[in-house]
């Protein structure tokens, strides 16, 4: 059970709500844009003491984890090939780790030097498995960069499984990004992408929020990734007819699913800064948070937030983050 928080209420949080957007703003001033997004993203994996749960910031890994396991018992052999693309500090990939068959060659990519080095290090731990190919370049250099610097890429059609978590919001040009996740693919294999639904989930909607008081991005990559990797029920999918036209003999299919995942606060300021985790990861201005506060307070019904009463998570505040798990596969030659 939670307890729905509407305008009403909000308007008693109001001194609140300041005090909140106050530390916020303290806290960010002053910060580059990895340590903006660094600080904000350490509040989704903030550990719980008692392990009740993955990680006390989000469940959408609870959500997302188990498809990812039955994806590699389908599509990854013994000895196989997996690429992880934007792979954070490795945290996400130790929850799939033990499911991968012995012998898997592990490559990863991962812009951030923090991140990339604590991912290499997760990995040196785990002997079963092998490194690969690791790429410090963002996604959309990986080409360029590694030409620069002589460092190999994996071959075209050499991955048994792809992996694109959460990471999709930094591609300059989607549908050209996610053509070049998807030539990884070797036949038989797969690529998994997991993006937050911001169509109806509280980043999104502190994005439109950012924008109406005249913030200066666009929200036009949300309807995109919506028309790309949204279900086909729902007019999505339609990466499939661009693989098709690139490969018309690869026999790609595309399955997505919406689970219905939140992100989750010890207080205001963490959902005020869970801002900071999408595109205004990418926007300098600290307008963006003061977008998050007003979100809360004049529109709380729009993001469900809500204080959780039971569960591994109550005392905590809620927000509303649905993401779609996209499930590429090519058939098998």
């Amino acid at each position: 059970m939670s307890i729905p928080i509407d305008t009403a209420a909000t308007g008693l949080l109001g001194s609140r709500l300041d005090e909140a957007l106050e530390l916020v703003r303290n806290e960010f001033t002053g910060l580059d844009l990895e340590r903006q997004y660094r600080n904000a993203f350490a509040r989704l994996l903030k550990p719980d003491p008692l392990g009740r749960v993955l990680m006390l910031g989000t469940d959408q890994r609870d959500l997302f984890i188990p498809v990812l396991r039955s994806i590699v018992a389908e599509r990854v052999p013994a000895g196989g090939h997996l690429l992880d693309l934007g792979a954070g500090d490795g945290q996400t990939f130790s929850l799939l780790a033990d499911a991968v068959p012995a012998g898997t060659t592990v490559s990863f990519e991962e812009p951030n030097p923090h991140y990339f080095a604590d991912y290499r290090a997760a990995l040196a731990r785990l002997p079963h498995l092998r490194p690969g190919v690791a790429l410090t370049a963002p996604f959309d250099d990986l080409d360029r960069a590694a030409g620069a610097d002589g460092a190999l890429v994996p071959a075209d059609a050499s991955q048994d499984l792809v992996l694109a978590l959460h990471m999709i919001y930094f591609l300059g040009d989607l549908p050209a990004g996610l053509l070049r996740m998807a030539r990884f693919v070797r036949p038989g294999g797969a690529l998994i992408i997991v993006v937050a639904d911001e169509a109806t989930g509280y980043t999104g909607r502190v994005l439109e929020s950012f924008v109406a008081a005249g913030g200066s991005v666009r929200p036009e990559a949300i309807a995109q990734r919506q028309h790309l990797l949204g279900p086909a029920a729902e007019g999505g999918c339609a990466l499939l007819p661009w693989l098709q036209a690139e490969w018309p003999h690869a026999g790609f299919t595309l399955e997505t699913r919406r689970q219905p995942s939140r992100l989750y606060g010890h207080s205001l300021a963490d959902l005020i800064a869970l801002a900071n985790i999408a595109v205004l990861a990418g926007v300098d201005e600290l307008a963006k948070f003061d977008a998050a506060c007003q979100l809360l307070r004049t529109a709380p019904e729009l993001v469900d937030l809500r204080i959780e009463e039971e569960g591994p998570r109550a005392g905590m505040w809620s927000v509303r983050q649905p993401q779609l798990v996209a499930v590429l596969r090519r058939a098998a030659v």
